[in-house]
């Protein structure tokens, strides 16, 4: 782990050497424990950062392993030492969704080896817990920036469009603000229009501004 982080440290500092760094970042993306993995997907990160050839190379040969890792943890038994609130490791979950919102962004066959696991976090994951709602909002963002077909896009507007119902006013400023940069994408957030005009009458000044801008890009589809 050390040598991982020592490379991140010179990745950024000479970001010419990022082509000797590939293969080894590569192999730590098959790593079980959590901290190692956890550094090598910051590595892979930042190399493709850097290197269009590390991120083809990652699409090609990695997208698999993190696919898998990302099954393993969904669906791993419970470890306390790794729990939190309920969810085993929320933060390898959130640096996983992380990396494959990378990898599918601009890359259709990326995007779809990645769909099966994404709609499985996206309806597995228990939204009563701030962990949880975590690792939602990463799955919403990786479904919204990757190259998908709809299916997944409707799944994400409606974990989103609950969010509008969350007390936390964190959570439902993310989702207005998530619902604004998808209402250029896709009609089905003009299912919960209502419930962002509510969000227009709001306390909250922050979320009534939002929801102005949200109700905003929603007008033009709505007059279609």
């Amino acid at each position: 782990m050390q040598a991982a982080l020592c490379s991140i440290r010179i990745i950024k500092k000479v970001p010419d050497l990022a082509e000797i760094f590939i293969n080894p970042a590569a192999a730590l993306l098959k790593e079980k424990h959590h901290g190692i993995l956890i550094t090598g997907l910051q590595l892979c990160t930042d190399l493709c950062k850097v290197s269009s050839e590390a991120l083809e190379c990652f699409r090609k040969k990695c997208t698999e392993s993190v696919v898998k890792a990302l099954k393993d943890i969904v669906s791993s038994p419970y470890a306390p030492e790794y729990d939190v609130s309920g969810i085993a490791d929320p933060f390898l979950h959130i640096r996983l969704l992380k990396f494959l919102r990378i990898l599918g962004q601009g890359d259709a066959d990326a995007s779809e080896r990645m769909n099966d696991i994404l709609a499985q976090v996206a309806t597995k994951t228990e939204s009563n817990k701030n962990a949880g709602n975590a690792i939602l909002c990463e799955c919403v963002e990786t479904i919204m920036s990757i190259e998908d077909s709809g299916g997944l896009r409707v799944l994400a507007v409606t974990i989103l469009g609950k969010f509008l119902s969350n007390r936390d006013n964190n959570i439902r400023y993310v989702a207005l603000n998530m619902l604004m940069k998808a209402a250029v994408d896709t009609q089905v957030v003009q299912r919960h229009r209502a419930t962002i005009l509510e969000c227009v009458k709001d306390s909250d000044a922050t979320i009534r501004k939002r929801a102005h801008r949200t109700t905003g890009q929603l007008s033009p589809q709505s007059s279609g």
